[in-house]
């Protein structure tokens, strides 16, 4: 496995806030130990806990989960570790106790998407581009969080072509909780932060289990569906040749762009 590149900070200056930041140069491809890490992170949280805050230093938010990894595991290891922790750490974003916003920057693929699609806010700032890359990486994940984000044609079009998709663009359709300027980012995501840590902490925890419970998306029993057709396509060789085909650059579909960087 990959060396953990999650830091998990708490601070007196922050109190209540709980930061966790992916830094993983050099264009944070999301491993197999960084999902783990949310995971944990999330389902261990303490009372004195009021918000969660993810974000990335770097290029960018995510350039997906790590190919280069899953590719050095024997067999089909890679793609099985791959889904069951990003399951684990989505499934542990939308169901954690206390809110958790998302602050993307630059861009976003793959996993990244499945993570902000996950939380209770997501703040992109104006550079930021998002690109469902799984059908040009031999998978197809990402439409349970998707399907939370956007109507279903619009997810369609852009899970169906790979194309990548303006956070402006996004806000515009509702997906997104605001689009700030790059320079407002940060200030931005820790102002919001406090103010929900000043909120009563028994209150919120209350409002957000009854809204998590009135919401019809099941993130978990969604992803878990998409994730058998997922394990066929690997079973019988289509996934896993897209990703050889990725990895040496012969892959065919949408153009590589700087949305998409080498991992």
């Amino acid at each position: 496995m990959s060396a953990v590149t999650l830091e998990v900070e708490r601070s007196d200056e922050a109190p209540g806030v709980v930061r966790l930041t992916l830094d993983n140069p050099p264009v944070n491809a999301t491993s197999i130990d960084d999902l783990r890490s949310i995971a944990d992170v999330l389902t261990s949280l303490s009372e004195s806990d009021k918000v969660v805050v993810i974000s990335a230093r770097g290029k960018g938010f995510s350039a997906g989960g790590d190919l280069k990894e899953m590719d050095q595991l024997p067999g089909h290891e890679g793609i099985l570790q791959q889904c069951l922790e990003s399951a684990r750490a989505c499934t542990a974003i939308s169901q954690c106790p206390i809110p958790v916003i998302v602050a993307i920057h630059d861009y976003c693929l793959g996993v990244g998407i499945e993570v902000v699609g996950s939380a209770d806010i997501a703040i992109a700032n104006e550079e930021a581009l998002f690109q469902w890359t799984e059908i040009d990486n031999g998978t197809i994940g990402g439409a349970a969080q998707g399907f939370r984000m956007l109507p279903p044609q619009a997810l369609r079009y852009l899970m169906f072509t790979a194309e990548p998709v303006t956070a402006r663009d996004l806000w515009s359709r509702g997906a997104l909780t605001e689009v700030v300027p790059a320079s407002e980012l940060i200030n931005r995501t820790d102002d919001i932060a406090a103010v929900i840590a000043s909120k009563q902490p028994d209150l919120m925890r209350h409002l957000k289990s009854s809204m998590d419970t009135l919401e019809a998306v099941d993130i978990e029993n969604a992803m878990r569906f998409e994730q058998g057709y997922i394990f066929q396509l690997n079973m019988e060789g289509t996934g896993s040749a897209a990703r050889t085909a990725f990895l040496e650059g012969t892959r065919q579909g949408v153009k590589k762009d700087p949305l998409e960087p080498d991992t």
